[in-house]
Order: structure tokens, then C-alpha cells, then sequence
């Protein structure tokens, strides 16, 4: 994995500048540091990188191709790059065994469009095609990788982390505080927005191209999208037993290539379906594996045993580290700057800790991140079914509804009866998608200031079959990406390690989404055809639990270890933006153990301490 950054510049600047912006991320690649520009055109590349793939100094960049027209700073890994290679055929000389080089030629031979449609990977790269004197930044299908990028001050600015842009001399700290409203009602900024008002992040399955004429006048031109995904469910053309066969077949080889590295791969096994699949298919493959888990201060969250268990069936070397309190408190006031904008999922303090506890043993590890999303496994899922499929109930029916959910049985129904007796709008919901954000609201039923509905658009594909399909897409390109993801990639890349998801391969992700419901999720069972998959491999019994996750003990911590540290930073909270006497009503009610407020005082907490290290 590398890091890359890069501008454009109207006005000449001094040569350390790029130099600047590249030593801010060099925790993304502390293998070898590069630069290169175009002074005519007054471009800057610049890049840091994590030897994954050729370890040697062929794989150095930025690199051009040998005509010179083409130079890339790349971020990610094309695993299907032997392929491409065979395809590309054998005119041309090749300096090394790169994936950047297989990515640089093929753009050179096909043009970006056909070349980003053969890639399989995760990536981040910008391109500059010094023939039409023009720019390209392009981002991966699902988001694995980030890329940001805006005008400040006359310059264009864009890289991998936020940090290296705010090292340049025209940099803009403007604040958005459309973004932090969207921060404040779901725990992180969704892209294309930033905590900055000048600049943005490309999503996923999107390039932007910039002309130089683009570039002297100072516009930005509209990302074009080249991949989305594929709403081919009334399509189904397998049976149940055809799918699952398809399904272990696509697993087994997207793990395969996800494991090709010339360092040390891992995996990271919680004892969950999706992180236990991943290994199954590694031993499936024969390989030899190391596997890295990770022991929660509470026992309500720890899954390490189960892990262990797992890890002994399968025949892994497997490593456990306990998380003590004191080293996660450490971790929080790193958090402005590893995330570098307001981030408040809790579990990236422990995503951190396991990340360089793995890094200690191994430089690549694959997760299994994407799996609840793709076969319908998060908690909420049978109830959000269960709202859209009832929507045209009035809300005198709430009792039956009430009935229907103590039924089924789910794990802490006394506190999802209570949430439905506070959802009442849900049933109002005009699409999925509405619904899902307003379960996902941590304002929904509150009357805060600042916190009006977020306002920027979502990139929405309103063709659903059924609700709960829309709502695991909704979640897939919102809360995947620009939580998940991102929680995993800066966590990750702090430390050096180098992680891929192997669900998130776009074949697996359509083929995912062209099976029926039934396939995925019924009234007894979530995920269900990867546990078909799984269960071939491992004893069920190792894993009928309830799903656990992946947390820390935020609520008691805020009564007690963290109480001092989160009452400074509501107190430091900017005057005029936030009623004082909102936030220190959610204070009280929490402290008082009136109620539940961790995930508001969390996310406050997270902002004050970011404007704080500004």
C-alpha cells in the first residue's frame, strides 16, 4: 500500500513543498519516497510507498511509461494484474513484475474507460497524460482506497490523506459545517463531502478528468462514473444449490488472488461468519496462515475465545491481544490525527490496536469487511424488512407490530421494542433509503440545534425489487465506504499494515446482489448462503451466536475513565454554533445513566477535539 499527493499550481512554488506533503503521510509508505512534475505545466506528483508487489526499485514511483506520455502515482493493488498482462500481449518490454506498471500500460494501450473496466482491485491513482496535457484522479468501485481533492487559493490539491493538502502553502481550513451536521447525525462525513468546505472526496467507482484549460481557469469538471452496481435481481438465473456452488467458487478465487503478495499475508479472525470465511477459503487454498484477534476490557463484546476456537479447527497460527483500558485511552487523542476530520465509530479504537498488533508479524492482512452488507447480516435488517414490508399500517398498529418483533425472538428485543415504539415515522418513509437513514439517525427524535436533515445529495439507484435489497445497497455505498472503510484504511495505514477485503471483489459484490432475498436472509437466519458456504469447511456449532461486534465499553467509560476528558472537550464546543444547553442536557442524561447518550457525547466529544487540533 503507498500514499500519494499531488497539485497543480498557477504560481511557481518552492521545491520542498511537495516534499512537505509527502512527509506527512509517510506512515503510508516508509519504503521509498518519490517525486516528479511537469514544470511547464506546473504539475507536482508525489509518492510514498509500502513494497507489497516487487519489492525491488522497478516498482518505484511515480512512474512513466517508457514513450513518457503517461506518469502515475498509484495507491492499492490490481490483483488480476498477471492477466492483464496476458491480454496486453507480449510487445512490451516490461521493467518489473509492478501492478502499477500493468495499470500504467494498460492505460497507455486501451485508454482509462476500457482499463479501469478490466481492473479487479482496490486503488486510488492520478494520472497525467502529458500529449493532451491532461489529468486523471480515480478512485476504486467500493471505496477501499480514499482520494481527496479541491481548489484552494488558485492551487488544485489531491491525495490520499487530508493531512498532506493541509501542509501546502495555499491550503484553505474553512470548515463545512453542512458536513458536520451530516457527522453529528451519522458518526462520520459522507463523501463526496469533507470537513473542509474546499475540498471533497471522490467516490467510489468514479474519475475525474481535468484538462489543462480546466486547470488554468480554475474549474473543477463533474466526476464520471464508470462502475455502479448492477441492480440484476429479477434476474436470477441460479437455483439455490447452483448459487452456492457459484458463491464458494467466487471466494475462493477472489481470496486467492487477494493473497499474492512477495510479503507476509494474514488475516484478521474476530470468530464471526465473515472474518471465519475468509480463513476457511485461505486453508481451502492451501496456504499457511496467521490469524490475529483481538480481546475486548468488556466481556459482552469479546470474541477472542471464539476466535481461538476457530483458529484450532482450522489449523491457523493465531495471535490474541487483550486490549487493556489504559491502552485504549492512549489511542484517543490520536484520533484527530490519524482520521484527520471528525470520525466517531468507537470501534477504530480497537481497529487500530489489532492493526499494529498484526503489523508486528505480518505487512498484509485480509479482513472480512463488506460481508454484512452483501448477505443482509447486520442486527437491524429482519426489523427494517419487517417496517417497509408493513408500511402501509397506520400507527394504531404498533401493538401488533410489537407482537411480531417479540416473536421473532431477536437478541435484546425489550430495546428494539422500545425503539419501535420511537419510530413511529419510519412507517412514513417514501423510500428504503429514507428509512434506513432515519434508523441510522442519532438525532432522529431529538431537537438539537445545528442538526437540521442533511442536505447534500446522495448518489441514489432508486431501481430496488424489494426494500430490504435497496436498503443493503444504501448501506453498502454509504456506510461501508465512508465508515467501514475508512475507519480500516487510516487505522491500518498508521501502522504500515496493508489490509484487503476479499468480498468487496465487484464480481462477488453483483453476483450478491442478483440473488432473491430468500437466498440471503428469512425468518430463521441471516446470511444465510454463506453459511451454506462456511459450514462445509467448519463445525456450525462454532459459530451459532449471536452477532457480537466490535466495540468498546464507550457508555461506562464516559461515567468513569473518560468522564473528565469528554466534559472538557463539550465545554470547548464553539459558541454560536451549538446550544450549550442542549449538549449538557445530553451530558446530564447520560451521566445520571437516565440514558443512553455514548454515541452523541462520542461524536461531540471527536468534533471538539478535532477543531481543538486545528
Amino acid at each position: 500500500m503507498c500514499g500519494l499527493v499531488g497539485y497543480y499550481s498557477r504560481s511557481k512554488q518552492d521545491a520542498n513543498v511537495i516534499n512537505n506533503m509527502l512527509n506527512k503521510i509517510r506512515h503510508r509508505g516508509p519504503d521509498s519516497f518519490g517525486v516528479w512534475n511537469d514544470l511547464k505545466c506546473n504539475i507536482h506528483f508525489g509518492h510514498v510507498r509500502l513494497s507489497i508487489v516487487e519489492l525491488s526499485s522497478a516498482g518505484h514511483q511515480p512512474m512513466s511509461t517508457s514513450c513518457g506520455r503517461f506518469t502515475i502515482i498509484f495507491n492499492g493493488e490490481i490483483y488480476n494484474h498477471h492477466n492483464i498482462r496476458k491480454e496486453l500481449g507480449d510487445d512490451i518490454k516490461w521493467m518489473g513484475t509492478s501492478d502499477t506498471e500493468t495499470l500504467l500500460n494498460s492505460i497507455s494501450a486501451w485508454g482509462i474507460s476500457v482499463a479501469l473496466e478490466k481492473t479487479v482491485g482496490m486503488f486510488a491513482f492520478a494520472l497525467w497524460d502529458s500529449t493532451e496535457r491532461s489529468l486523471y484522479l480515480a478512485r476504486d468501485r467500493m471505496g477501499e482506497k480514499p482520494l481527496y481533492y479541491g481548489w484552494c487559493n488558485g492551487s488544485f490539491l489531491f491525495g490520499s490523506e487530508l493531512k498532506a493538502l493541509k501542509s501546502h502553502p495555499d491550503f484553505d481550513s474553512e470548515i463545512d459545517w453542512v458536513a458536520v451536521n451530516g457527522y453529528l447525525h451519522n458518526n462520520y462525513i459522507s463523501s463526496p463531502l469533507t470537513i473542509y468546505s474546499k475540498l471533497k472526496q471522490l467516490r467510489p467507482g468514479h474519475y475525474i478528468k481535468m484538462s489543462y484549460d480546466d486547470l488554468l481557469s480554475g474549474d473543477t469538471q463533474e466526476p464520471y462514473k464508470y462502475w455502479s452496481l448492477p441492480f440484476s435481481i429479477r434476474d436470477n438465473k441460479y437455483r439455490y444449490e447452483e448459487a452456492e456452488s457459484e458463491l464458494e467458487y467466487l471466494l475462493t478465487e477472489s481470496v486467492s488472488l487477494q493473497s499474492i503478495a512477495d510479503v507476509k499475508v494474514g488475516a484478521f479472525l474476530s470468530g464471526g461468519i465473515d472474518s471465519t470465511t475468509i480463513v476457511a477459503m485461505l486453508k481451502k487454498n492451501g496456504q499457511d496462515v496467521s490469524t490475529f484477534s483481538i480481546g475486548m476490557p468488556n466481556k459482552q463484546y469479546d470474541e477472542s475465545h471464539h476466535a481461538e476456537q476457530i483458529a484450532k479447527y482450522l489449523g491457523t497460527q493465531h495471535y490474541t491481544h487483550m486490549i487493556t483500558p489504559q491502552e485504549a485511552l492512549e489511542v484517543i487523542d490520536k484520533i484527530p490525527e490519524i482520521w484527520d476530520e471528525p470520525f466517531a465509530d468507537s470501534s477504530q479504537i480497537p481497529t487500530y490496536l489489532v492493526s499494529k498488533f498484526a503489523k508486528e508479524h505480518v505487512t498484509v492482512a485480509l479482513s472480512g469487511d463488506g460481508g454484512d452488507e452483501l448477505f443482509m447480516g447486520y442486527n437491524q435488517y429482519p426489523l427494517l424488512d419487517k417496517i417497509w414490508k408493513t408500511r402501509s399500517l397506520s400507527k394504531l398498529h404498533l401493538d401488533t407490530m410489537v407482537k411480531i418483533i417479540t416473536k421473532m425472538g431477536l437478541k435484546n428485543s425489550n430495546i428494539i421494542i422500545k425503539r419501535i415504539l420511537n419510530l413511529s415515522q419510519g412507517w412514513s418513509c417514501r423510500t428504503p433509503f429514507l428509512l434506513n437513514d432515519f434508523w441510522m439517525d442519532k438525532y432522529r427524535n431529538a431537537n438539537f440545534p445545528l442538526l437540521q436533515p442533511v442536505s447534500h445529495k446522495r448518489d441514489l439507484d432508486l431501481n430496488y425489487l424489494d426494500g430490504i435489497s435497496a436498503i443493503t445497497q444504501h448501506d453498502l455505498n454509504y456506510y461501508l465506504c465512508d465508515d467501514i472503510l475508512t475507519k480500516v484504511d487510516r487505522a491500518s495505514m498508521a501502522v504500515s499494515l496493508e489490509t484487503r477485503a476479499p468480498f468487496l471483489d465487484h464480481r462477488i459484490v453483483e453476483f450478491a446482489f442478483s440473488l432473491p432475498t430468500s437466498f440471503k436472509m428469512d425468518k430463521y437466519n441471516q446470511k444465510k448462503i454463506l453459511k451454506s458456504v462456511l459450514y462445509k469447511h467448519i463445525d456450525s456449532k462454532l459459530l451459532e451466536r449471536p452477532k457480537q461486534g466490535f466495540s468498546l465499553r464507550m457508555s461506562y467509560w464516559l461515567r468513569a475513565e473518560l468522564k473528565g476528558w469528554a466534559r472538557d472537550r463539550l465545554d470547548s464546543l464553539p459558541e454560536g454554533v451549538f446550544d450549550k444547553a442542549a449538549v449538557n442536557n445530553i451530558w446530564e442524561e447520560h451521566v445520571n445513566d437516565t440514558k443512553d447518550n455514548s454515541e452523541r457525547i462520542w461524536a461531540l466529544s471527536n468534533l471538539a477535539n478535532f477543531l481543538e487540533s486545528q
